[in-house]
């Protein structure tokens, strides 16, 4: 698999390691199968076997991760040892990311220790049946972690299928009440959008005052995210907003001399 552009993303990013081709292909179905089941707002981006695929990737994204990493039989008394090592250039690169050990022998469990490597979980192969649940529990763990690690900077909901995002509050264009109900909203963010139940006067007590406004009934701004020429715009009497990404946001004429303040 090559690794898409997802800088900036908010999402929780997957990454399998492994050499054992039908072992990691069953790993990564199970990993696609439960994800798509939750709707968690999850993706895997690459699965392979060369590790530094990974390591190059993380290097240069930043990304929040959640890596299952193979340790092959033989790897606990190597000098080689990829799985291991991967892990350690993981940790290095994404301090936070969580890190799971797939694994024939608990053997492989001192050496995780040794390498200081604070791993999520430490799973054996032996059964597939339980190795599927523990793969799953992992994912559905490693999720909530993230989520929970929210800082005051972020904006936490739960989506119209059912996922629960977190979404940075630079990352957020502007909210908009949906056409088809007024209890839905739409979230514009620089890389994609997102619909949950809602309405402007419950998003508007949730936001941090002096950051976001509300510039329409059904529309509310993020300040930081307007351009030297949507407020030139503005100044000249336009009642629209393009935002970076193209997307028009509308300003009632009421509205406007009090956006026009803040900013």
């Amino acid at each position: 698999m090559d690794a898409p552009n997802l800088e900036g993303t908010f999402m929780l990013s997957v990454f399998l390691y492994g050499n054992s081709r039908g072992f990691m292909e069953n790993v990564l179905k199970t990993v696609r199968n439960h994800i798509a089941a939750q709707k968690f707002d999850m993706e895997v981006l690459i699965c392979t076997s060369d590790p530094d695929k990974i390591i190059g990737f993380i290097e240069k994204t930043k990304s929040d991760g959640l890596y299952f990493l193979e340790l092959e039989q033989g790897e606990w008394d190597a000098s080689d040892a990829k799985g291991l090592e991967a892990a350690r250039l993981i940790r290095k690169h994404d301090p936070r990311g969580f890190i799971v050990f797939l694994a024939t022998s608990p053997d492989f469990l001192p050496l995780t220790f040794e390498y200081k490597l604070e791993a999520l979980a430490y799973i054996q192969k032996a059964d597939e049946s339980i190795m599927r649940r523990q793969i799953c529990e992992c994912i559905a763990d490693s999720y909530d972690k993230h989520v929970s690690r929210a800082q005051s900077g972020n904006f936490i909901f739960k989506e119209q299928g059912g996922g629960r995002i977190s979404c940075a509050f630079d990352d957020i264009l502007f909210f908009e009440t949906d056409s088809s109900s007024s209890k839905l909203i739409l979230l514009h963010a620089k890389k994609r959008s997102y619909k949950f139940y809602g309405t402007i006067n419950e998003i508007v007590n949730e936001l941090p005052a002096g950051m976001f406004f509300r510039c329409h009934k059904s529309y509310v701004i993020n300040i930081g995210n307007l351009s030297e020429d949507a407020i030139s715009n503005l100044r000249r009497g336009h009642d629209t907003i393009t935002m970076p990404n193209g997307e028009i946001c509308y300003v009632s004429a009421r509205k406007k001399s009090g956006l026009l303040k803040l900013i």
